[in-house]
């Protein structure tokens, strides 16, 4: 298998874990979306990352669906339980830690791609206060010592993107105070060897 992207996207990443996860072997593509579009629009069509190319040459874009493969391939070792109410918590989970870091990334290009004049504040503050209720229901959701209870899940690989992410590029919605937890628990994941193992290298990082 090939991974396509970089780590400094946090759904890349989140995908990178997993495979280390669960001990499946990959190489990686590392061209940028921005510095290789052309190269990267004809692996996945929408020139969007993660991608991951099958031993087969099938082609699976967006990382919810490249998860749910490996999940499969995982077995009992996945990390999203089979059924009931468990799963929907994972799920929501996850579906909250990536509509939180949409809504910052939506900030971070904004902010990127148009100089200030041309930024519209109205968006840039829908946005943020988005995130920032992200942010306070995952951590009134947060269970211990993980995302949603005794097992690593994908919320806690994406919580742990997130929060990385949000250090990086955008972190005046996020507080050392009131999201404590999800800090916290972000910095233990990033000890764990399956992130290590995507740890993110300084080539890796979307230009500023």
């Amino acid at each position: 298998m090939i991974l396509v992207g970089q780590y400094d996207s946090p759904v890349t990443r989140r995908v990178a874990v997993a495979l280390h996860h669960y001990g499946m072997t990959f190489t990686r593509d590392t061209r940028s979306i921005f510095g290789d579009a052309e190269a990267v629009g004809r692996i996945s069509p929408l020139t969007r990352i993660p991608a991951l190319v099958l031993d087969d040459g099938e082609v699976l874009i967006d990382s919810a669906a490249i998860l749910d493969h490996l999940d499969a391939l995982a077995g009992d070792r996945a990390l999203c339980p089979a059924s009931g109410p468990d799963r929907r918590a994972v799920l929501q989970m996850t579906a909250l830690a990536q509509g939180t870091l949409e809504k910052t990334a939506a900030v971070v290009y904004e902010r990127h791609f148009h100089p200030p004049a041309q930024q519209s504040q109205d968006w840039l503050t829908r946005c943020l206060g988005q995130t920032r209720a992200g942010l306070d229901e995952l951590t009134r959701r947060l269970s211990t010592p993980y995302a949603c209870g005794t097992s690593l899940s994908h919320a806690d690989v994406m919580i742990t993107t997130l929060i990385w992410y949000m250090l990086d590029r955008m972190d005046e919605t996020l507080s050392p105070d009131t999201h404590a937890p999800l800090i916290a628990l972000a910095k233990y994941c990033e000890t764990l060897p399956a992130f290590t193992a995507a740890a993110i290298s300084d080539f890796e990082k979307m230009p500023r």
